[in-house]
């Protein structure tokens, strides 16, 4: 019998201890942050439309798929979309639980991280739930339905910041912007002028009905309309009762300026350099065109003063002229941003990247750098690193607050003639000119502005540290501050915590 001596029994008793250690360590490891194979583990909650792409990101074999990261987990309130992300799953190789219930699915121990594409009245509940969860959050844009739950979002995020909270306004990420605006902050064109945003982008009559139109068969209405009020859907568009034209009623979405345009808005004003509310909100716009079932204007322009510069932003509808699908265009493009400098402005394309024209339209520069593509690859850097650097929640906040004051405007306003919309404009020469683009616009379309009333929100002040709405009239101001635009609590069971509250 061979028999250790003291020192090599002790040795042993090392190696034997340390690996043990290491064993518990690593398993502690992957229970926190990871599979067994070191990855972090992704549920996904809601991927009908943009939450489609997301889950490509975490299918190994697939294009997009992102290193570091795999599915763990998906959630759908509708049956078919949960089917049809199990079948993606499995034909990937991967077995992942499912929920339709995104409380449920926040409860496991298997999922470290939640990517949030429900729709828009989902975002701050689910975001907020899920870092109180423990969870590290890729909320879609907009964060938001409303100001209120959007605060408190980003009260969460604050409360609970060991984990990971990112916004989806992928341009955050893009490196030309970032140039772009380094170039703009050192005067190379000169003074900033204005900022006006663009989001021209066709949207087709969604059909007119009366009365409340079916359920689909499989999905759970109540989980879908969370906290919004629990009515019938009273559309029957071509994407069905509920799906996807939410985005044209109120109680769920706020029109493309709260759809394409947060993207746009929140460039802006990265370009503006305000780094929160503005002083003042007016809108003006409405829905022509054709009749439909939809509430949210399909024309709107809004203007944001903010002491560094004006910021404008445009929504549009309705095609170059009628009949015609082709959409008009703003200094070089239909959805972007421009900064307009004394020598020259500054273009931002849809997809992130950014060119200086002088101001007959010749070229100046490209800016060099990556475009928004890289926005999803940060997300994985931030959980790697636990540290986001780009697609802060709070920058996400002020921008779809803009959104939201802008259609508070909307809201509080009042059919005008022609005429009186012109006198409403016609103080500031940026609005000025966006009036006469927007009537060129509404005439080519051959849209008759004295059948059909523009209506002219009121000029706004806004209380920028508390987030509420200030004016002369009693009655306007109620009625702005009382909005569920601004304020929403949501409905039992799926009330919003307030986070500022004292406990």
């Amino acid at each position: 019998m061979n028999l250790l001596t003291r020192k090599e029994f002790l040795k042993a008793s090392l190696v034997v201890g340390g690996a043990a250690i290491l064993s518990r360590n690593r398993a502690f490891a992957i229970g926190q942050s990871g599979s067994a194979n070191g990855d972090i583990r992704i549920g996904i909650i809601g991927f009908n439309a943009q939450g489609w792409g997301h889950l490509q990101n975490y299918l190994p074999g697939s294009r997009s798929k992102l290193d570091g990261a795999i599915l763990a987990a998906i959630c759908d309130v509708d049956d078919k979309v949960l089917a049809r992300g199990r079948e993606a799953a499995n034909k990937a190789g991967l077995k992942v639980a499912e929920y339709k219930d995104y409380r449920k699915l926040l409860e496991s121990k298997d999922v470290d991280a939640v990517v949030l594409a429900p729709p828009n009245h989902q975002h701050s509940i689910i975001t907020i739930a899920a870092l109180m969860a423990g969870k590290d959050v890729y909320v879609e844009k907009p964060l938001s339905h409303n100001i209120w739950e959007g605060r408190q979002a980003v009260e969460a995020a604050r409360k609970y910041s060991k984990n990971v909270a990112v916004i989806g306004t992928q341009n955050r990420s893009s490196e030309q912007i970032m140039n772009a605006i380094a170039a703009l902050r050192a005067g190379k064109f000169g003074k900033l002028k204005w900022v006006t945003g663009t989001c021209y982008k066709p949207r087709d009559s969604i059909g007119l009905h009366t009365g409340p139109q079916p359920i689909p068969e499989g999905l759970d209405y109540d989980l879908w309309t969370g906290p919004a009020p629990l009515v019938p859907p009273t559309r029957n568009g071509p994407k069905g009762t509920v799906h996807y034209d939410w985005h044209w009623f109120w109680n769920y979405g706020g029109g493309d300026i709260s759809n394409q345009g947060i993207h746009q808005v929140d460039v802006a004003r990265w370009m503006v350099g305000a780094k929160g509310l503005p002083k003042s909100v007016m809108s003006f716009g409405g829905r022509f065109g054709y009749r439909d079932d939809a509430e949210t204007p399909n024309t709107l322009v809004s203007v944001m003063n903010y002491d560094e510069a004006p910021m404008m932003f445009e929504v549009r509808g309705l095609g170059r002229k009628k009949g015609m699908r082709a959409m008009d265009v703003y200094r070089k493009s239909s959805i972007g941003v421009v900064a307009q400098c004394e020598h020259g402005y500054i273009n931002v394309a849809e997809n992130g990247s950014a060119i200086a024209y002088d101001n007959d339209g010749k070229k100046l520069e490209a800016f060099e750098g990556s475009d928004n593509g890289a926005h999803r690859k940060n997300w994985i850097k931030a959980l790697q690193s636990r540290k986001v650097t780009h697609g802060l929640i709070e920058e996400g906040h002020y921008s779809i607050a803009l959104c939201h004051l802008a259609n508070i405007s909307y809201l509080t306003g009042a059919e005008k003639a022609n005429a009186q919309l012109a006198d409403a404009v016609a103080s500031n020469l940026v609005t000025k000119e966006a009036y006469w683009r927007t009537l060129d616009h509404l005439k080519a379309n051959e849209v008759d502005l004295d059948a059909t009333k523009p209506i002219v929100g009121p000029l706004l002040q806004v209380d920028a540290q508390h987030e509420m709405i200030i004016h002369a009239d009693p009655v306007i101001a109620n009625a702005a501050n009382n909005s569920p635009i601004r304020k929403r609590t949501g409905r039992a069971p799926f009330v919003i915590p307030d986070m500022q509250q004292k406990t």
